[in-house]
Order: C-alpha cells, then sequence, then structure tokens
C-alpha cells in the first residue's frame, strides 16, 4: 500500500486529504445520511400495507435519486471548481507551477478528487437504491443505467467546473462564474430528475433493442470525446503561455467529427429506407459543432511563440495536411470552414448513394432539392459568421489585446443580432415580424436553414438564399486570407545550443544507460 501510494498523483492525495477534512464534504455526507434515513421512514409510512403487495419501488427510487444527483451532481462539482479557482484566487497556483508537476497532473489530480468524493457518497447511497428493486415496479437495468449515467454526468460536471475555474483569476469575475455554475449546477440537476422520473415510472425503456444499446454507444461516444475536450482545454488554460495549446484539442475536435459522420454511417446502413431527417440532423450537429469550436479557435493569438515554432511540421505532406493543426486563428478558421464544407459534401454523397443502392426511393425531388440547398446553406451561414467575427477580432486587436472571451462575444453578439435584427425592423416599420418567413430574415441562420427544409416545393425564397448567402460567405473568406496565409507561412526553426543540451540531459536522466556488456563473461 505504501508503494501504491508513492505511486499516486500528489495532487490527488493533497485534494482528498483536504476535500475528506473540509466542512463541505462533512457537512454534505452527514447531510446525505440524514436524508437517506429520513426518507426510508417517510417512505416506508407512507406505503403502509401495500409496500410488500404493490409497486413503491419507483416512487422510493426517486426520493433517493433526488438525493443522490443532489450530492454529486451539485456539491461535487462545484467543489471542483472552487478547488482550482481558489487556487488562481489565492495565488498558490504559481507554486503548484514551479514543482515538477504537469498542467495535465494538476487537473487530472483535482478531477480524481473528485471522482473519490463520488464513490463515497454512492457507497452510502447505493443500498438504498438496492432496496428499491424489492420493492417491485422497477428493474435492476433501470437502476443501474440512472446509477452510472448520473456519475458520467457528475465527473462531466466536475470537468466543465475545472474548466470554469481556470478562466479567470480575479475575484469578481469568480464570484459571477459561481453564480452561472451554481444556475447552470441546478438546472441540470432538475432536467435529470424530470427525465429519470419519466422512466422509472413509465418502464417501457427498450433494453432488449439493439438500436437502444447502438444509442446509448453514441451518447456514450459523444461524452468520452466532450470530456477529453473540456479536460484538455481545462489543462491549456492553467499551462504557459509560450506552450502549444492549440494542437491537441484540434484533433480532438477531428476525432468528434469522425465519430458523427460514423455512428451516421452506422444509421444509413441500419435503415431500411433513408429520410432527409437523418441528413438534416447529421448537418444541424455538425454545424453548432464547428460554430462552438471555431467560434473559440478564431479568438487564439497569431503570434506563435519560439517554442512553437520548433515543433512545427517541416516536410510538403506535414505542411499542406497538419499546418492546420497550428495555433492562430486564421489556421483555426480554415479549420472550421473544412470541416463544414466536408459535412455539407458528405450530406450529399449520402443522399446520391442512398439514391442509388435503392434506399431513399421514398424521398421526393422536392426533398432531395432541400437537403442540397441546406447542405449549401447551413456551411455558408457559418463560413460568414465566423469570417466577420475574425474581422472584428483582428480589428479590435490594433487597439487593444483581446482575449478569447472577447471573441466568443463577439461571435454570441452577431449571431444575436443577426437573428434579433429582422424582428426589431419589423416592428419599427409595423410589419408582422412573425407572419411568415421573407428575405429580411436573411440574416437569421435559425429560420432560413428551415425555412428551406418546409414540406412541399422549395419557395421562392430559396434561390435567392442561395445565391447572397453563399457569395458573402466567400466574399468574408477572401477577406481572410491574407491572414490565413501570414500563419500558414510560419516554418520550423531550429533548436538553440542550450536548449538541445538541456533536452538531451533530461531524456538521459528520465532513461539510464545500464552497463555494456562487452563479452559474454562481464557480469551485469
Amino acid at each position: 500500500m505504501e508503494w501504491l501510494g508513492e505511486q499516486l498523483n500528489p495532487i490527488l492525495v493533497k485534494e482528498t486529504r483536504q476535500a475528506l477534512k473540509s466542512r463541505q464534504f462533512l457537512l454534505t455526507f452527514g447531510l446525505l445520511l440524514i436524508a437517506a434515513w429520513g426518507w426510508s421512514l417517510i417512505g416506508l409510512v407512507m406505503m403502509e400495507v401495500d409496500g410488500g403487495y404493490g409497486q413503491a419501488g419507483p416512487g422510493m427510487f426517486m426520493g433517493y435519486y433526488c438525493i443522490m444527483a443532489a450530492a454529486i451532481g451539485v456539491f461535487v462539482p462545484f467543489g471542483a471548481f472552487r478547488s482550482l479557482a481558489g487556487e488562481q484566487e489565492d495565488r498558490t497556483y504559481e507554486l503548484l507551477s514551479i514543482t515538477g508537476l504537469g498542467p495535465r497532473q494538476i487537473v487530472s489530480g483535482k478531477l480524481g478528487s473528485a471522482a473519490v468524493q463520488i464513490v463515497i457518497y454512492m457507497s452510502a447511497i447505493a443500498p438504498c437504491l438496492a432496496f428499491t428493486y424489492m420493492l417491485r415496479g422497477i428493474s435492476m437495468p433501470m437502476i443501474l443505467l440512472a446509477v452510472i449515467y448520473t456519475v458520467l454526468g457528475s465527473l462531466g460536471l466536475s470537468v466543465i467546473g475545472l474548466l470554469a475555474g481556470t478562466l479567470t483569476g480575479e475575484k469578481h469575475w469568480q464570484v459571477l462564474l459561481s453564480v452561472v455554475l451554481i444556475v447552470g449546477l441546478l438546472i441540470v440537476f432538475f432536467s435529470a430528475v424530470g427525465m429519470t422520473g419519466e422512466l422509472a415510472f413509465d418502464s417501457n425503456v427498450p433494453f432488449d433493442s439493439s438500436e437502444f444499446w447502438m444509442t446509448m454507444a453514441a451518447l456514450l461516444t459523444a461524452y468520452v470525446t466532450y470530456f477529453a475536450l473540456v479536460f484538455y482545454a481545462a489543462v491549456a488554460q492553467i499551462t504557459f503561455v509560450s506552450d502549444n495549446r492549440s494542437t491537441r484539442l484540434r484533433i480532438i475536435m477531428l476525432i468528434q467529427h469522425a465519430c458523427l459522420v460514423a455512428w451516421f454511417g452506422w444509421a444509413f446502413l441500419r435503415v431500411e429506407f433513408l429520410e432527409e431527417v437523418f441528413l438534416y440532423f447529421l448537418i444541424t450537429c455538425g454545424a453548432f459543432h464547428w460554430a462552438i469550436m471555431g467560434a473559440l479557435m478564431t479568438g487564439e493569438w497569431p503570434e506563435l511563440s519560439m517554442r512553437v515554432k520548433r515543433g512545427l511540421p517541416q516536410s510538403f505532406f506535414g505542411r499542406a495536411f497538419l499546418t492546420w493543426f497550428n495555433p492562430g486563428p486564421g489556421t483555426g478558421y480554415m479549420f472550421a470552414c473544412c470541416g463544414m464544407i466536408a459535412l455539407g459534401l458528405t450530406a450529399c454523397a449520402t443522399l446520391f448513394a442512398g439514391l442509388i443502392s435503392g434506399t431513399g426511393g421514398n424521398i421526393s425531388g422536392s426533398d432531395m432539392k432541400a437537403v442540397v440547398a441546406f447542405s449549401v446553406l447551413a456551411p455558408a451561414y457559418v463560413i460568414a459568421y465566423l469570417g466577420i467575427g475574425l474581422i472584428l477580432v483582428r480589428f479590435l486587436r490594433r487597439f487593444t489585446q483581446s482575449t478569447l472571451f472577447v471573441a466568443v462575444l463577439i461571435q454570441v453578439l452577431l449571431v444575436s443580432v443577426g437573428t434579433a435584427g429582422p424582428f426589431v425592423v419589423a416592428s419599427i416599420f409595423n410589419t408582422r415580424a412573425f407572419g411568415g418567413y421573407s428575405l429580411l430574415q436573411i440574416t437569421n441562420p435559425f429560420w432560413s436553414c428551415v425555412h428551406v427544409t418546409d414540406r412541399g416545393a422549395l419557395a421562392p425564397e430559396v434561390p435567392v438564399l442561395l445565391t447572397l448567402v453563399p457569395l458573402t460567405a466567400l466574399f468574408v473568406f477572401l477577406f481572410n486570407l491574407p491572414g490565413i496565409l501570414r500563419e500558414v507561412r510560419h516554418v520550423r526553426i531550429a533548436k538553440p545550443t542550450r536548449v538541445a543540451e538541456e533536452d538531451e540531459q533530461l531524456a538521459a536522466e528520465a532513461k539510464p544507460q545500464g552497463p555494456i556488456q562487452i563479452s559474454p563473461w562481464d557480469v551485469q
């Protein structure tokens, strides 16, 4: 056990000791035990003599589930947020950064401490959840499914809390983030209780269906990839400024894109007849993904440090295919544009493949035109809005050092103005804003894309949309092209002699060479 303790992450040991001795843990664990004990008595009294003959399992389960979800879904993520936010506020993170621990070890140690607390809370409430199975009315797979997804959700919220704790070190911003995080955790808590209640009392979960488990696997894939993305985003936030913070995140984004297309391909092979709703779902998920990721990537700093330049690709194929993984707003914008264009082409290729194979025979000609129009319009809107946001960010950086938060705020304001602006103009001129779609709504990406997918023949506004929006996207892309080319021209530089010697020394210390055996009689 001593050897095992030496192998553990030092941050995990420190955080676990502090957490288990804190008043917050003692209060939460005590309230958990009292609430579980109290609900057991109240539930048994309410059941009276029906407990042995009726189906009281769902009601008792939901009471225990609310207690469990409050403990591991609200208190644990907020505690993870405060553990890292406190380091930023008290300026004690500098003491951690000068040790031999890397940023990934620090974040994983604090996340491991949250996982230990989850295990302790679950050890107290799990017997109560198992007791509800004997009351009938709820199946054991349903109990396990609810527990597993709640634990996974708690870990996901904990890593989001760690990311929120790295965003700023200012006291007033930390207070604001605390309020926002608490409100978000409460919303997630009530949503989880509502959905679990429907599943517990409905008891029609198709556990014997292969499609159900494949859907669960698809959701788990999305969870794992986004968990890794948020985790390494938190690691990037606390690493030193001159390090490469973007390449690992962009690789994860590409993996997410590939997983989305792979699961969609599985659904395409499983369905007997292809429907256009599958294609709309693919493009919509990809559009939201690349819009959010693009807003984050366009807020990166355009200048590369010497440390990053020493790791740039130098071969022809490396520069052709790996340059877009380098840090920078221009390469990030190009990366997002390629992702959206690839999604549009994938949807169109799937449509034509369905027609050739015969699975798309139930798609009419007007629906085919709507899918193609949607495949063109949605990427065009994403490319246009991201490009306009990048132009504004570059303009602001001439006067001030705009941060990642400012870039994301600009994108949110742009989409908000483009969505709400037409309604304001329509109300000023006393026209019916919600009476029907008109070209005044051309800046509204949501209504415009939905209008294209309306049943029946294509609306007369669609040709204008398919002309003006892609042309605007092309114009915005060409306007950003000089900035993209400046970032592409970055080349690898050689390591200074001192840095090369230090790297060789560190490598030798990490892997010391043993004695060399010259003859068979030499003793090792």
